[in-house]
């Protein structure tokens, strides 16, 4: 028996924020994956971190049980410390495949409750683009159909902790609502999830976020990639990703040639990947 389970990564987020005192955010989910490979051949545990273990354990004891016999094997493609949901990722698809192994696979829902009780949750397993509270991970909206804006990512260098810049912000900020111009716009995508209106929404987002993880000369970046054809930007509000949005049906050509102007002029940004916007979603596939 082999079963695998793929759940994807992110490129930060398209918006971040907070209303009435409550966290939100709306999913990103690039082709990037994290995959669990379950197999009776062993009962071997590999590429496991401490994150990945407690998921193992809370789910066997969630299932009913107090031991996992088979092996199961974890690998990303998913840097950590990034604002890619590289965490999320692994936990989830940990969470799935011992779920799926032991029984059946788990409903989004509860893939969240498990997930947000180790640790704030990106929303990438939830079916298609989603607005969610990651610190429950209670779905709060499912958008409509998913356009393939292209991405190309840029690191804007470092790291940061997750888990910690989530319980200094909740402290500090966990009462004050974000700007009235990035809820309005959040609130416009239930209407208009069109290419253009995800990368304004994810622009406004990407400004308010300045003051709490900045990206140096964002607004720089963001008048040029503009001026060159791209529709915005969007970044990891907990990381330091960024994402330059352009149309579904641009080409790549001129996407790759954006990609080097931007490391010609902004040398502080660097070049990770193109994607594109991709639903969300667990993938269980046995064979």
């Amino acid at each position: 028996m082999v079963l695998e389970v793929w759940v994807p990564g992110s490129c930060g987020e398209i918006a971040q924020g907070w209303r009435d005192g409550q966290p939100f955010m709306v999913t990103c989910p690039i082709g990037l994956y994290s995959r669990a490979l379950v197999t009776d051949s062993t009962s071997a545990k590999t590429g496991f971190g401490r994150k990945a273990n407690i998921a193992l354990k809370n789910t066997v004891s969630f299932m009913g049980f107090t031991d996992f016999p088979l092996g199961i094997a974890l690998e990303s493609q998913l840097p950590t410390g990034k604002g890619m949901a590289a965490s999320t990722a692994d936990i989830v698809a940990v969470i799935q495949a011992v779920a799926t192994a032991i029984d059946d696979e788990l409903a989004p829902e509860t893939l969240a409750e498990l997930a947000a009780g180790i640790e704030p949750t990106d929303g990438v397993f939830y079916p298609g683009i989603v607005r969610m509270n990651y610190m429950t991970g209670e779905l709060l909206e499912t958008y409509g159909d998913v356009p393939k804006l292209i991405i190309a990512m840029f690191d804007t260098g470092g790291t940061i902790n997750t888990v910690e810049f989530h319980s200094d912000y909740s402290t500090n900020a966990g009462n004050t609502d974000s700007p009235a111009e990035l809820l309005e716009a959040v609130d416009s995508l239930t209407k208009d999830f069109s290419p253009e209106n995800i990368a304004r929404v994810a622009t406004i987002s990407a400004r308010a976020n300045q003051k709490l993880v900045e990206k140096p000369q964002l607004e720089e970046i963001i008048e040029f990639v503009k001026s060159q054809g791209a529709l915005g930007v969007n970044v990891a509000h907990s990381g330091t990703m960024m994402g330059i949005l352009f149309s579904p049906d641009e080409s790549m050509k001129k996407v790759m040639n954006v990609v080097q102007l931007i490391g010609e002029k902004f040398p502080h940004m660097e070049y990770f990947e193109t994607e594109r916007l991709i639903s969300g979603g667990c993938n269980v596939r046995n064979r």
